[in-house]
């Protein structure tokens, strides 16, 4: 090999996406909206625990809670969150319609966690998003965990706590140094982040502690290919 010159071999890194999660930010004027009508329908609203696996029953005012989509507020809200998945689909060249099939808040106080899962749909694909409306100052004022390099004991210093974790592939601690991707994300909840992404995408969210609530919105939905 001494022998060849640098000129004749050429080299370039070739990178395969494994997943593309939408990130966009709602106006404030918006999030105080949503965030008017569901404390004045709180008190009347559906339990919707019943259909979903998290964990939220720490306090009295754990909950998880229907949001009606004819109402006003939701309607519009709905609108909003199809129309970015709409977009969503477009950045990786698909021509959709997007319809909201489901969506409801979630009311997390200290000690409240939600499991490992996915979320359903009634069409092949769906999408599913999060939208964080209120987070309290002990996971407020946490750093965000940086996606990929060598691996973080972020869940041993509480790093981590209130925080969503997105895994979409086998992780262990050896994949930096074995030169596998990352597969795994901690995504530090703010006001008025909304997250879209495909409905088959693992996730949970991990028990903070503090006095606050944690509050957010997921909304689950339909996605109907057109025709070319």
């Amino acid at each position: 090999m001494a022998d060849i010159e640098r000129e004749e071999i050429t080299c370039q890194l070739i990178t395969k996406p494994a997943l593309h999660i939408m990130e966009a930010w709602l106006p404030t004027d918006l999030i105080n909206k949503v965030n008017a009508h569901i404390d004045e329908v709180r008190t009347g609203a559906r339990d919707y625990s019943p259909a979903l696996v998290g964990q939220i029953r720490q306090f009295e005012k754990s909950a998880q809670l229907e949001m009606t989509l004819t109402d006003k507020i939701p309607a519009a809200l709905a609108g909003v969150i199809t129309q970015i998945g709409v977009e969503y689909l477009k950045c990786q060249g698909f021509d959709a319609d997007v319809t909201a099939n489901d969506m409801w808040t979630v009311h997390s106080y200290a000690g409240d966690y939600n499991p490992l899962h996915d979320h359903g749909s009634n069409t092949l694909l769906g999408l599913s998003s999060i939208l964080y409306l209120k987070v309290p100052p002990s996971i407020s004022e946490r750093p965000a965990v940086p996606y990929g390099g060598a691996p973080q004991l972020n869940m041993a210093n509480g790093n981590c706590d209130g925080f969503t974790q997105f895994v979409w592939g086998a992780t262990g601690m050896k994949d930096y140094v074995l030169l596998r991707p990352p597969t795994q994300q901690y995504i530090k909840p703010e006001v008025g982040k909304l997250l879209i992404f495909p409905n088959w995408l693992l996730h949970r969210v991990e028990p903070f502690y503090g006095e606050e609530e944690r509050r957010s919105l997921s909304c689950n939905m339909d996605v109907v290919f057109r025709s070319a």
